[in-house]
């Protein structure tokens, strides 16, 4: 659009607070501004200097706008349509990751700890997200050791004779079996709360309040039991760093950028004790620190269920007043945004700041591998171009029984997960892999060619010659053929319509590394459906 027509747009805009919104055919970019008028004219200013703004600018043929009646207002109306829309150029935690968390579930007669995605607006407590899920898998696993709570779906008002095989192993309360009441249940849920709160020494002097409780009434085998639990808890705490003398809470933001994107350490603080580092990829052109971290902080506190007393910053944010105010009405209590700090906190920033760095170098040397193992496939299979969109398919079955597929996608040599799909064997009756390689490779790209939608570059089955040939007659039965290739477990030898004898690739070549990360997500993606199944099936079978 020309300047003058955008100028003329920008005359009639309302010098009042709101959201304002600038579109080509899509939506490019939305804002939030006390003044919109003002704030879009800084965004004509800004172009003449920065790339990003000059960008926007030269793409935007219109500007809408809401009016709002506060800022805080606006600034939720602005994470509302971001969602929505996700425009182009604005700052976005990468999009295909729903970052998990734990689940403490207060609204349940007898709570249970559980990983979920989404949180709700409940009476359950989230704790997260957590960007490392080994490292939150693990927490949980140690928490469960120290905390047994259920883990069955068993009714606990019916007891049952013997207890799961979990409370065997000492990962569950045995309230299935009644031998723990609803009260030292109960009280179970609020020493772990305090530990997941970050006030782990209030649940030592409950346990050892319990303990010596015991010792007097000569249960002599019950405290030694909270003893256990005591020593192992002071056991996992001892490994937290412990960074300030003092004990307080904070969240510290250290950031690090590329042309393309950028990566928010977050190091949480609780009790003076550094409790985690977790690494946030950011969708960010050519963008500008504070504004990358007033983006994570919107999206990132959104989902929170608290925030800490304080946020540690490395630059001065345009809206910091606003953030903290639509903070206090999000959680009820103050957050203040601090940057200039010093001392320990000046050296956690630069520490958070180093590991943020760190993660973009790791992610440019995955994606270098990544380049280098599409660029291999593409000689050893003789393509004109690049295979860019792959798609792999396996098959899960015991003995014919549950049997499921799987299908995943990688786009650039990297999981593109909101294209993973999973398939429920309908047509084939007992163990015949083959045949099931066919049924969904069918399935797929018939609804592909229904919807009109992009084709993959590259097809890869999970098996030799025979589940490869039961593909390519599916896909001669919808009247395509598109590039596919079968890997063998056994030898990884890879398999090609084209060639009599099967490709060995060499043991340290990245095209070969890449085919086998593809086909063991797929085989990964596969089997967790099918335990699912299968566990449905058992409980169903249990029930009757």
């Amino acid at each position: 659009m020309s300047k003058s027509n955008l100028e003329m747009q920008v005359k009639v805009l309302p010098q009042k607070t709101g959201v304002y919104i600038l579109k080509a055919d899509d939506v490019l970019y939305v804002g939030k501004a006390s003044n919109i008028r003002n704030r879009v004219k800084n965004h004509l200013l800004a172009a003449k200097s920065n790339l990003r703004e000059a960008m926007i600018i030269e793409h935007t043929k219109k500007i809408d706008y809401i009016i709002t009646n506060t800022d805080v207002e606006a600034l939720v109306e602005e994470n509302i349509l971001i969602k929505q829309y996700k425009p182009k150029f604005n700052i976005q935690l990468s999009d295909d990751k729903t970052y998990p968390y734990l689940k403490l579930s207060l609204d349940e007669e007898y709570p249970t700890l559980s990983i979920v995605r989404r949180p709700k607006n409940d009476k359950n407590r989230y704790f997260g997200p957590y960007a490392d899920v080994g490292a939150m898998r693990q927490t949980l696993k140690t928490l469960r050791s120290l905390f047994p709570l259920r883990t069955c779906k068993l009714d606990p008002r019916k007891p049952r004779k013997r207890p799961c095989m979990n409370y065997q192993i000492g990962l569950c309360s045995g309230i299935c079996a009644g031998l723990i009441s609803k009260a030292e249940y109960n009280e179970r849920v609020k020493e772990l709360l305090f530990v997941m709160e970050g006030r782990p020494d209030l649940a030592i002097e409950k346990l050892k309040s319990k303990m010596l409780q015991a010792s007097s009434n000569l249960k002599y085998e019950k405290a030694a039991h909270i003893r256990d639990r005591i020593e192992a808890l002071e056991k996992t705490l001892s490994k937290m760093t412990i960074v300030f003398s003092k004990p307080i809470d904070l969240d510290v933001l250290g950031v690090a950028k590329t042309q393309t994107e950028a990566c928010v350490q977050v190091m949480q603080v609780k009790n003076g004790q550094l409790v985690s580092s977790e690494s946030f990829e950011m969708k960010a052109q050519n963008a500008e620190d504070n504004e990358i971290i007033e983006s994570f902080i919107q999206q990132y506190y959104s989902k929170r269920t608290f925030s800490p007393p304080e946020i540690i910053v490395s630059t001065k944010l345009y809206d910091a007043s606003i953030i903290q105010e639509w903070m206090f009405e999000k959680f009820n209590s103050k957050t203040k945004i601090s940057t200039g700090v010093r001392g320990q906190k000046r050296r956690l920033l630069k520490l958070a700041i180093e590991n943020a760095r760190s993660h973009l170098d790791e992610l440019a040397d995955k994606k270098r591998r990544a380049l280098k193992g599409l660029k291999e496939l593409q000689k050893i299979l003789e393509f004109d171009t690049l295979p860019k969109l792959i798609e792999c398919f396996d098959i899960s079955t015991l003995r014919g029984k549950s049997s499921v597929g799987s299908m995943i996608s990688f786009l650039n040599g990297e999981p593109l997960k909101r294209q993973y799909r999973r398939f429920k064997i309908k047509t084939i009756v007992g163990q015949d892999d083959p045949k099931m390689i066919g049924e969904i490779i069918h399935r797929r790209y018939r609804r592909l060619l229904q919807e009109k939608s992009q084709l993959p570059d590259l097809i890869i089955v999970d098996g030799g010659i025979t589940q490869l040939n039961a593909a390519r007659r599916s896909m001669l039965e919808l009247g395509m053929e598109l590039p596919i290739i079968g890997l063998a477990k056994q030898f990884e030898h890879v398999y090609s319509p084209n060639r009599n004898r099967p490709m060995s690739l060499p043991k340290n070549s990245e095209g070969l590394y890449l085919l086998q990360r593809i086909r063991d997500e797929a085989h990964r993606f596969a089997i967790a459906y099918h335990r699912k199944l299968r566990s449905k099936t058992a409980i169903s079978a249990r029930a009757k």
